[in-house]
């Protein structure tokens, strides 16, 4: 058994984020087939660019308000205790709600493969 009391909580200038973005890792994991486990603190607004996972991510919204979009479902808004199961290469984003902070825990199967920053997410 390990207990993990939490991971480095480091803030990710620029990178593929719209806003400021602190990422804590949980559990980094060397295979594949195992998932890394992470919580991701947005701040105001800030939302990851595009990305897919090769074997799908599962979000929780602990604390905040949060959102995420695809193509096929545009935005969808998101309140603490909500889970997103994001499937194998799906592309998406996720982040936090204007005038919102959140929290979220995402299990996360594979290396993400980041895409173009989100559109205009007033318009979607």
């Amino acid at each position: 058994m390990r207990v993990v009391t939490g991971g480095d909580r480091s803030p990710t200038p620029g990178g593929p984020f719209t806003g400021p973005v602190e990422l804590e890792l949980l559990n980094a994991t060397s295979a594949e087939v195992d998932p890394d486990t992470a919580l991701g603190h947005f701040h105001d607004g800030a939302v990851t660019n595009w990305h897919h996972h090769p074997g799908g991510q599962l979000l929780f919204v602990v604390s905040g308000r949060g959102r995420v979009g695809t193509e096929q479902d545009g935005r969808v808004e998101l309140e603490p205790g909500t889970l997103v199961v994001a499937p194998p290469d799906e592309a998406h984003w996720h982040g936090a709600a204007p005038g919102s902070d959140c929290t979220m825990l995402a299990v996360t199967w594979g290396v993400t493969c980041w895409h173009d920053e989100a559109p205009d997410l007033g318009d979607i």
